[in-house]
C-alpha cells in the first residue's frame, strides 16, 4: 500500500458448524491483520460466494 501499511488478509471461513465459524472469526478479527469477508456452511456454498467476496485465504474443515 502507498502509505506503508499492509492490507488486511481477506479470509473466508468454511465449516458446517456455526459455532466453529463464529469462534474462528472472534479469534481472527481482533488481531487487526485479518478481515473475515465471508462464511459458508458447505463447500458448495463457498464456491458460490467466493467470486463475490474474493478472499485471499480460505479456512476450511477438511472433513466436511
Amino acid at each position: 500500500m502507498a502509505d506503508g501499511k499492509m492490507a488486511k488478509v481477506r479470509i473466508m471461513i468454511v465449516d458446517d458448524h456455526e459455532v466453529v465459524r463464529s469462534g474462528l472469526k472472534a479469534i481472527l478479527e481482533p488481531e487487526g491483520d485479518f478481515d473475515v469477508v465471508d462464511e459458508a456452511a458447505s463447500g458448495e456454498e463457498a464456491i458460490a460466494q467466493v467470486a463475490a467476496h474474493r478472499p485471499r485465504v480460505g479456512l476450511m474443515d477438511v472433513r466436511m
